[in-house]
């Protein structure tokens, strides 16, 4: 099987604050155990068709709430998008080591509100640089055979799409980490920090 030629660090279209509303700049930040609540809440305001391709199939309120509370946050970075301050996009990626190299899957969700605003994008590009610089050898995605935006966001990165049994694998092979990958994480997160500490000491109107 043929690797990707181009590197993801950088995919073929690059979302920035310029595709969002000038009032709703998204901030990227990684989810603590201390965050389950906030991400439970966002799972459950999915729709049901959104919820159903978030989860490859059609499940209730209570098994939502399960698999966040089993969620192994170790094996797991889970990078929230936040608008307005609330999270309304997340990115996961599961690690799981496969001897002698390490793989991981990724799944994306996104509120319908902001859909089709570049939020998907811009999270699987910057949870697949996370994959890059955990030196994780291989990242794949599973969606459904209808889920056409996942297909669509996936193919801005060079995945390779494998259709099959109504759903579709989505594989990707990243490079090694360099001072750019590095840098890049390392400033979402400050970049996250900071807008944390701006917020928390953001005066009260009265």
């Amino acid at each position: 099987m043929a690797l990707p030629k181009s590197d993801f660090l950088f995919p073929t279209i690059l979302p920035d604050q310029a595709a969002f509303p000038a009032t709703s700049p998204v901030t990227l930040r990684k989810l603590t155990q201390r965050d389950v609540q906030v991400y439970q809440e966002h799972l459950l305001r999915l729709t049901p068709h959104d919820r159903c391709n978030r989860f490859m199939g059609a499940i209730c309120d209570d098994r939502v709430r399960a698999y966040c509370a089993d969620l192994n946050w170790t094996a797991t970075v889970v990078l929230g998008a936040f608008i307005d301050g609330e999270l309304r996009g997340v990115g996961e990626l599961a690690t799981a080591t496969r001897s002698p190299r390490l793989v991981a899957e990724i799944a994306l969700s996104v509120e319908e509100p902001w859909q089709n605003l570049g939020v998907g994008t811009l999270l699987l590009r910057h949870v697949l640089n996370m994959a890059r610089n955990r030196y994780v050898s291989r990242v794949y995605l599973m969606c459904l055979l209808d889920n056409r935006k996942m297909q669509k966001i996936a193919r801005k990165f060079d995945a390779n799409l494998i259709f099959e049994d109504g759903g579709v694998e989505g594989s990707l092979w990243p490079h090694w980490p360099n001072y750019m990958s590095l840098m890049e994480e390392a400033t979402t997160d400050g970049r996250a920090f900071f807008n944390t500490i701006v917020g928390q000491k953001k005066p009260t109107r009265h």
